[in-house]
C-alpha cells in the first residue's frame, strides 16, 4: 500500500462542529484531496447532524474511485440507538446522503453499555454486506473503553484514537480485527503545534467545553516534552503524523481536515519518510513512562 493510499480524510472538522466552515472551502478541501491522489474519506450522519455526509455527497457525485466509509448507531436528532433495525435503517440513510448505492465500509459508532451482546448487530451488518450495500465492516470505539466482548474476527475493522499521547488499542488491534483505523492524529487539535496556556475556543467549538483548566495546562506539559526531543526542522504536527504513517500496527491513517491548507502538510509528511529511530524510540519511550504525569494530574491527559 503506498502512503497516500493509507491516507483517509476525516471529515468531521468540516461539519461545523468545530466551527462554522463555508461551503466554498468544505468543496475545496475534498477536491484538494482528490487532486493529491488521496481517495478515501471517512464520515458519520452525526458529524454536523447530517452536513458532512451531505456534503461528501455532493463534492464527490459521479466519482467512482473512492472509498467512503461511515458509521451507524448514534443518529442525527435521536442519538444512540444501536438496534439491528436502528442500524440499518441508519446506513440506507447514510447512502441517500452520499449520493451513493453502496459504500466501502461502516463502523458502528461508539458503543459503550448500549450494546453488551454483538451478535444480532454483526449478523445484520453482515446481511447488509452480502446485499452489496457496504463491503467492509467494522466498529470505530469509545477511548479507553473495553471491547473484548466482540466475537474475533467477525469484524473487518477497528478505529480508535491513536497518537503520540495515546497509543495504548494501536498495538492490540489485530488478530480481532483485520485493519486498523488510526483516528486523531493530532489529538483534536492539542498536537497542532499551536497549543498554549492562552488557548481558547469558541463557544461553537466541543473543545471549549474541555480543553481548559487543569486539563490544558497537562497537555501544553506533554506537547512541549515531545517538541523537546524532536530533530531541527521536525515541527509537532509533522512529526505526529509521520510517526503513524509509518507505524507497522497502523493499516488507515484518518486525518482531519478543516481548510484546503490542512491537506500540505498531510501531504508533505507523506513523502517525508520516517522519523529517526532514535526519534522514535525517545518518543515512545515518553508515551510508555505517561510523560512522567504527577500524581496530582491524573485523569487530565488526553
Amino acid at each position: 500500500m503506498s502512503m497516500m493510499s493509507k491516507i483517509v480524510i476525516g471529515t468531521w472538522p468540516l461539519s461545523g462542529d468545530f466551527g462554522a466552515k463555508s461551503l466554498a472551502d468544505i468543496e475545496a478541501s475534498i477536491t484538494k484531496a482528490l487532486d493529491a491522489g488521496i481517495r478515501c474519506f471517512d464520515t458519520a450522519p452525526n458529524y454536523g447532524l447530517g452536513f458532512a455526509e451531505s456534503m461528501l455527497g455532493m463534492v464527490l457525485a459521479g466519482e467512482e474511485d473512492v472509498e467512503v466509509f461511515t458509521k451507524c448507531g448514534n443518529v442525527p436528532f435521536v442519538g444512540k440507538d444501536f438496534s439491528p433495525d436502528a442500524i440499518e435503517a441508519s446506513i440506507q440513510q447514510s447512502l441517500k446522503r452520499l449520493k451513493r448505492t453502496s459504500i466501502e465500509g461502516v463502523f458502528l459508532h461508539n458503543p459503550r453499555t448500549e450494546v453488551t451482546v454483538y451478535e444480532p448487530l454483526i449478523e445484520r451488518l453482515e446481511a447488509l454486506r452480502a446485499q452489496g450495500l457496504v463491503n467492509q465492516i467494522g466498529l470505530s470505539g469509545a477511548k479507553g473503553y473495553d471491547y473484548s466482548s466482540v466475537p474475533e474476527g467477525r469484524l473487518d475493522m477497528f478505529q480508535q484514537d491513536a497518537n503520540l499521547l495515546y497509543l495504548d488499542e494501536a498495538h492490540g488491534a489485530h488478530p480481532r480485527f483485520r485493519t486498523f483505523f488510526a483516528r486523531s492524529p493530532l489529538a483534536t487539535g492539542i498536537l497542532s503545534g499551536r497549543l498554549s496556556e492562552d488557548s481558547t475556543y469558541p463557544a461553537d467549538d466541543h473543545r471549549s467545553g474541555w480543553l481548559k483548566g487543569d486539563r490544558l495546562s497537562s497537555l501544553v506539559k506533554r506537547v512541549d516534552a515531545i517538541r523537546n526531543i524532536l530533530p531541527s526542522g521536525v515541527s509537532v504536527p509533522s512529526a505526529a503524523r509521520r510517526f503513524l504513517m509509518n507505524n507497522p500496527f497502523i493499516d488507515r491513517l484518518i486525518c482531519g481536515i478543516g481548510r484546503p491548507e490542512h491537506l500540505d502538510g498531510i501531504i508533505e509528511d507523506a513523502t517525508a519518510g520516517p522519523l529517526p529511530k532514535k526519534t522514535i524510540d525517545a518518543l515512545m519511550d515518553l508515551h510508555d513512562r505517561d510523560f512522567d504525569r504527577p500524581a496530582e494530574e491524573a485523569g487530565l491527559g488526553y
